[in-house]
């Protein structure tokens, strides 16, 4: 293509599809359209799922049309900018141009630029240019459908997925409706409503029915769920994406039988649907038949062999089955083959520290770098370095890790607290803390850590001050509120101040056993017993706490049950036989520790 950069002030002639696609992950044209009416076309490739599809234009001819130089220039450098990665370049020189010129072709680039990005006002500026110039385009109505259920507004996508059907035939509510599963109860309703009135007008639409399905779901509604995806299934009994989830409805509702006998069925149909195949084996799973889905994931993984997904699940039901040289040799395997590295790095080191291969569950540890098993495996990693190496080794480690994870730097350092002070070395893990909340004095985790480190010390007016400034940057942080609240209680007498402490954590968090003897301690301690001892016995029920056990003996103790007050001692000493609670509750009212049921026992 010859032309000058600099020939600003003439027009340039130039086909339409020779500007060059240099955002290859971005679909779209990006040269200016010779029509307002483009020719839409069905891809083949699926947007959402393997029953939902992407509409894009597709000009049968090269089309020509004058262009200004300077829009010419302006799109060359957003395409330049795009290859470089530079897209917040590219998307201001393409919503430039598409202000400007209001070409459909360069307002729909925009659009899939601003999608790709995330940036959700142009996306939607875009979008708005796209319809108004080409509002017969189907493509434009998907594409703003995806925008609206992205900003959470599913009646706005609603519309445009009914243009969607108008104009192309495509159906793709249940995209709409699986998607909607986080909006509130209110918005749920509000939509299940919507596809109902146009369940009436389309009657015959598989695909509404099956949405509905999801709704209901959604709802949990699970009996008029399966009733809709009957009815979407009755209308097309080949909707596969509709059978898997009848399968996955039926597992819900814990009909686990019929669940399997669908999937047979459906497998019968459709032999080689790894989906289904899948499927099977996870509602075997749900139903607790081990030994079938350990057969049907070998099964599954001797189909399909190239599958880490399935060679990982298979591995961990072998691990959970307690066939440990099984499940090694396929985790190795995932590692051989560069499939969830990370998952397999996180169980054979579980699987080597269970054997006493230290060395080796640490090297394994160490190894994951990123995921849900990050954490959790550097901190067993530190852990184990601590235990069989030294303290200094696992300090060491977990600076080296704070150097290469900074987002993670607050739970590293709260983890080498933890380290510091199971080894008494309380002042060294201080120091340590109030250096990171140097660089962090808002971090609300650090603040926590240091107040329960404060309390350790008998630093009582730091943990006040620090869980105080915790309550102000999170007013609704139960924890903090219990601990400020139970301190104040147990070692004051300021309880006209931790009473409204403990019952604004115990709003927040009322199944929490933690919470509930905090209140009953606070009755204990202001001589309520009458409305301590629910709390207390509650709260001993639902956890064998030491702490606990030295509250509630405490009580039955004094209300002269003495054998009670034993034995529930004994138990929180057989859950913490160091317990200095205990102890210090048991010097305190002059008990004997050999009358403990758990000791005599012992002797």
């Amino acid at each position: 293509m010859a032309f000058s950069l600099h020939r600003l002030g003439q027009v340039v002639r130039t086909p339409l599809l020779l500007l060059p696609l240099a955002i290859t992950t971005l679909s779209g044209c990006s040269a200016l359209s010779a029509s307002q009416q483009p020719e839409a076309a069905v891809a083949d490739t699926a947007i959402t799922g393997s029953d939902s599809e992407t509409v894009k234009t597709t000009p049968d001819t090269p089309a020509y049309r004058p262009i200004p130089a300077n829009t010419l220039y302006s799109l060359l450098v957003a395409e330049m900018a795009g290859q470089r990665q530079r897209f917040d370049i590219s998307l201001y020189n393409y919503m430039d141009q598409a202000r400007s010129t209001r070409d459909p072709s360069i307002a729909e680039r925009a659009t899939r630029i601003a999608q790709y990005v995330g940036s959700h006002l142009h996306a939607q500026e875009a979008a708005d240019i796209w319809l108004q110039e080409d509002p017969l385009n189907p493509a434009a109505h998907q594409a703003a459908a995806q925008i609206y259920m992205e900003q959470g507004k599913f009646s706005e996508a609603l519309t445009h997925l009914e243009a969607l059907q108008e104009l192309a035939g495509i159906s793709q509510y249940d995209y709409l409706a699986a998607n909607a599963g986080h909006l509130p109860r209110p918005q749920q309703e509000e939509l299940a409503g919507l596809l109902a009135t146009i369940s009436d007008q389309q009657p015959d639409s598989f695909s509404i029915w099956y949405a509905r399905a999801i709704m209901a779901q959604h709802l949990g509604d699970y009996e008029e769920s399966l009733h809709f995806i009957n009815q979407s299934l009755r209308l097309n009994p080949d909707y596969l994406s509709a059978g898997l989830q009848k399968g996955r409805l039926l597992s819900v509702m814990k009909r686990y039988d019929d669940a399997i006998d669908w999937l047979d069925d459906l497998i019968d149909d459709h032999p080689d649907h790894k989906g289904s195949l899948v499927l099977r084996a996870r509602v075997l799973l749900e139903k607790r038949d081990m030994e079938g889905a350990l057969e049907a994931f070998r099964q599954l993984h001797k189909d399909f062999s190239d599958d880490g997904a399935i060679l990982l699940s298979l591995a961990l039901l072998e691990e959970e089955l307690g066939q440990r040289e099984d499940a090694r040799e396929h985790f190795y395997q995932l590692l051989a083959t560069e499939s969830h590295v990370n998952e397999a790095h996180f169980y054979l080191g579980r699987l080597c520290e269970e054997d006493g291969e230290y060395d080796e569950a640490i090297q394994h540890y160490s190894l994951v770098d990123s995921g849900r098993e990050l954490l959790p495996s550097q901190m067993k990693a530190a852990a184990l370095i601590h235990e069989h190496r030294s303290l200094e080794a696992a300090r060491e480690y977990l600076a080296e890790l704070r150097e290469h994870y900074p987002q993670y730097a607050s739970t590293l350092t709260r983890v080498e607290v933890e380290l510091l002070t199971s080894s008494d070395m309380n002042q060294e893990a201080m120091t340590l803390i109030n250096m990171s909340l140097l660089d962090n004095p808002q971090d609300i985790d650090l603040l926590y850590t240091r107040a329960m480190l404060a309390e350790r010390m008998d630093n009582l007016a730091m943990l006040e001050t620090d869980l105080r400034e915790v309550i102000r940057l999170r007013p609704n942080h139960a924890e903090a509120l219990n601990a400020l609240g139970y301190t104040l209680a147990d070692r004051t007498d300021r309880w006209s101040e931790a009473l409204p402490l403990i019952e604004r954590a115990l709003e927040l968090s009322p199944e929490n056993p933690a919470v509930i003897d905090s209140l009953g301690w606070i009755y204990f301690r202001m001589g309520d017993v009458k409305r301590a001892r629910p709390l207390l016995e509650k709260a001993f029920g639902m956890m064998k706490d030491h702490e606990i056990a030295a509250h509630l003996g405490e009580l039955l103790w004094i209300t002269g049950e003495r054998e009670q007050a034993l034995q529930v001692w004994s138990e929180g000493l057989e859950q913490r036989p160091d317990s200095h609670i205990i102890d210090e509750t048991l010097q305190r009212l002059n008990i004997d520790t050999a009358d403990l049921p758990a000791l005599q026992a012992a002797e």
